[in-house]
């Protein structure tokens, strides 16, 4: 018997009693101080360097709108026949209109709700009075993901076409701001999407690996499917500390042109914290009712002559039980980000972020028995493997980048960088059948994935007649590198067979593997080289029309493929109205080919490449105090699956996704905000050589998912009540449509307490997940492994602002 080596956990009452001390060392600052609501909970906006020439108001304020991701609504009513002094600085929003305005006889005035009202400025006009209408401009204040705006973002990331207003995208993005991540007290990414229907259920980051994790029914490419700042972060779960990010964005759908070669599964781009103008600093402590305890610190700021230097880091510790019965989980994380401002026209940037955790009682996933044999769900916090079943990951991440503004309008920007993934997983698969009767196979290797990417981007701003371009030009040079322990000896052992009702506590066979195996078996290589060109066209204040191509090699060096591609889009979009986008897109995605799992019969077989192409129809709307999307959408890929009676991993036909999305997020009242979306997919197998398989639904994808949350502010008081639920439809386990896992509905609920501590801001959090306690099955995309859901979860939180 090889004895267990992981450390005791925390004591399940002590997190408790550390949190409830807080809670009473802030209830005596709150009781002897002076206490008031939290006047405005806005961040500093970030500043950005503008160069805009002397010229035409109109024309100023449009460069300025595609320079600050802003939506400009009525402009040029007011700015006709005006002239700008232009802009050549780094400054804020709010500094850089009031440049532009100067002379102009207006001004931009903030009002209450974060928003911005171009209107005249009387004081210029020497006792005149001149009378007219009062346009309304929408910037990055408004739109900056606060609960006071009903979280909703106005710019985004958007790989080869840089950053772009919501609005004004022919595609679908989601963006979940750090006020949202932090008021949900989400951990995992899985917390993060769990309101938005497009994302399926999925695991946390508390037990094993988690990696379940689909957008409209797609896993993202485990190679490319995830950024950092628009740079590739190779890793094969979706566990990437959140503490140290400024939002998440999820882009929807095939992103080839966008992001570059990679699997049509949508793109997961974490944006990292940014250096803040002012000093700012928090503490934030979250507990778990299980005994889990968190506490990360938040630190920011500038110096130096001018505040050419700025700096943010941050730091996490957790560690404790976590809610499967005697599990634990242990994680840390520090990240450090700096600026210099070298000269007006030059940024550099530098960030550097490493993390690694452990968590106690996982396993890899159930697989039935036979395609009949489904057992009942079982309750979340049950643990039905031994408790000295452990799965490690460790990140480190490290970027660059410098930004020159080397002519007015014109910038370049060279990237770097790096990223390495370490796994080891030592954890069983559990084949059960309905009955709970259970053999447990151990798998024990490791893995590291590591990625580089170098890219240039020269984007810029010009006209032709009437027609305004944005034009992007830019080259990727991307290599990923995979490896792990196989060929040490055996990496699977039986453990033995029990019932699932009563799991047998097996003795543990083998100790996991050192770090030093992952890196004996390299399998994987593979380059991209990448060159890509984007013009968007404005005709008039109407429409817009995106073209743009992506050409480039994909060498695969285990694969013995050497293939070039071109990926194109098209996208066209019409204003009917100001606060209206229809849009249409086209575009296509190039991955390499897929890699059998290795738990199959033919592990690692590398097959060839495939495209996917992907057609999308939508509308967006953008009003004061609500916002809405609808796309409608098709893609055509590569499918492939495990054949569950040879388990045998084949690429064969084609996986077809056909689906409607709709979201809305609104404020009714001043105090109460509501999010909803829905998601109806059919995601069917085409043009297989198996018969059995023609027409039937993809594994683990429902056709129906809807979403809900909201937030309402108690009036005159410090509380603020938060609820939501999450409907999902039954899925497929199998291939061939025989059985599938039934449809569940989940409930949250919680509340937060604001108030400012002698000026200082102080939000005390609590959510329960799973109010009922359901017991339910997650499922993946193309996989016929199944595993449990998380029971019911209480988390108690405080975060004190500086």
């Amino acid at each position: 018997m090889v004895p267990k080596t992981h450390h005791t956990p925390l004591p399940k009452l002590k997190p408790l009693f550390l949190s409830m001390h807080l809670l009473i060392v802030s209830g005596f600052i709150v009781a002897t101080s002076t206490t008031d609501v939290l006047a405005d909970t806005s961040t500093t906006q970030a500043t950005q360097h503008y160069s805009i020439p002397a010229g035409p108001l109109s024309k100023a304020l449009t460069q300025f709108s595609a320079r600050a991701g802003i939506y400009l609504v009525g402009a040029t009513e007011l700015a006709k026949g005006k002239q700008s002094q232009g802009l050549n600085a780094t400054m804020t929003v709010d500094a850089a209109l009031a440049t532009l305005l100067q002379g102009t006889g207006l001004k931009a005035v903030r009002q209450q709700d974060n928003s911005y009202a171009l209107e005249q400025d009387t004081a210029s006009l020497d006792g005149q009075t001149l009378e007219l209408p009062t346009v309304e401009v929408k910037g990055q204040s408004v739109a900056n993901g606060q609960a006071s705006n009903a979280y909703r973002v106005s710019s985004v990331s958007s790989g080869a076409l840089g950053t772009t207003t919501l609005q004004n995208t022919p595609f679908t993005i989601e963006s979940f701001s750090q006020d949202y991540i932090e008021n949900t007290q989400a951990r995992s990414i899985s917390d993060v999407t769990k309101f938005d229907a497009a994302v399926s259920l999925s695991a946390s980051n508390f037990l094993g690996e988690n990696n379940s994790f689909n957008i409209r029914g797609i896993t993202p490419d485990f190679d490319t499917g995830q950024k950092i700042d628009g740079l590739n972060l190779r890793s094969r779960a979706k566990d990437f500390p959140l503490e140290h990010v400024e939002r998440v964005e999820i882009l929807k759908g095939a992103g080839g042109f966008l992001y570059g070669f990679g699997a049509p599964g949508g793109i997961i781009n974490y944006v990292l914290k940014r250096p803040t103008d002012e000093f700012t600093a928090s503490l934030n402590t979250q507990v778990m009712d299980s005994g889990l305890f968190l506490v990360h610190g938040d630190v920011g700021g500038r110096w130096g002559p001018d505040d050419q230097f700025g700096f943010r880091v941050n730091a996490v510790r957790e560690a404790g039980d976590t809610y499967i019965e005697d599990g634990s989980s242990y994680r840390k994380s520090a990240s450090i980000a700096l600026d210099w401002r070298i000269t007006p026209d030059l940024l550099w940037q530098v960030n550097a972020l490493e993390a690694s955790r452990k968590s106690y009682g996982g396993y890899f996933y159930v697989l039935p028995a036979s395609s009949s044999d489904i057992i009942k769900p079982i309750d979340g916090d049950k643990r039905i493997a031994p408790d000295w079943t452990r799965y490690e990951s460790g990140h480190k991440t490290y970027t660059t980048d410098l930004s020159w503004q080397f002519l007015d309008n014109w910038n370049n920007k060279l990237s770097y960088g790096y990223s390495s993934n370490y796994r080891n997983p030592l954890m069983p698969v559990i084949s059960s059948d309905a009955d709970g009767n259970y053999s447990a196979t151990l798998y024990n290797y490791n893995n590291v994935f590591k990625s580089h990417q170098i890219q240039d981007v020269i984007s810029g701003f010009f006209e032709t007649g009437f027609i305004q371009h944005n034009l992007n030009i830019g080259y990727s040079h991307t290599r990923t590198i995979s490896s792990n322990s196989t060929g040490l000896g055996l990496s699977q052992y039986s453990l033995g067979t029990g019932n699932l009702s009563n799991p047998t506590e097996f003795i543990q066979p083998v100790q996991h593997r050192p770090y030093s195996d992952a890196k004996f078996n390299e399998y994987s290589s593979i380059t991209r080289k990448e060159i890509f060109i984007s013009d968007t066209l404005h005709l008039g204040d109407q429409w817009d029309l995106i073209l743009g191509i992506r050409r480039g090699t994909l060498d695969d060096k285990y694969g013995d493929y050497k293939e070039s591609a071109n990926t194109p889009t098209l996208a066209a979009i019409f204003r009917p109205i100001e606060w209206m986008s229809i849009y249409a897109s086209y575009i296509e995605a190039f991955e390499e080919g897929a890699v059998a799992p290795a738990t199959t019969v033919n592990a690692f077989e590398v097959f060839e490449p495939l495209v996917s192409k992907q057609y999308e129809i939508g509308m967006k709307v953008d009003q004061d105090n609500w916002s809405a999307n609808l796309a409608v959408f098709k893609l055509e890929k590569g499918l492939t699956y495990t054949d569950t009676s040879t388990n045998v991993f084949s690429q064969d036909g084609q996986a077809h996704y056909e689906g409607v999305e709709l979201s809305a997020k609104t404020k009714l009242t001043p105090d109460w905000m509501v999010s909803a979306s829905a998601m109806l997919l059919d995601a069917t197998n085409k043009k297989t050589t198996d018969e059995a398989m023609e027409g039937q639904n993809m594994q683990g994808v429902a056709e129906k998912q809807l979403r809900l949350y909201t937030e309402y502010h108690i009036p005159n008081t410090y509380f603020t009540v938060t609820g939501g639920s999450q409907y999902t439809g039954k899925r497929p386990v199998d291939a061939y449509g025989q059985s599938y896992v039934g449809s569940v509905t989940l409930f949250d609920l919680g509340g937060r307490y604001e108030i400012k501590v002698n000026n200082h801001p102080l939000t005390i959090r609590l959510n329960i997940e799973n109010l009922t306690d359901e017991a339910y099955w997650l499922t993946s995309a193309g996989s016929n492994g199944i595993a449990q859901g998380m029971p019911r979860t209480v988390k108690l939180g405080a975060q004190l602002d500086f």
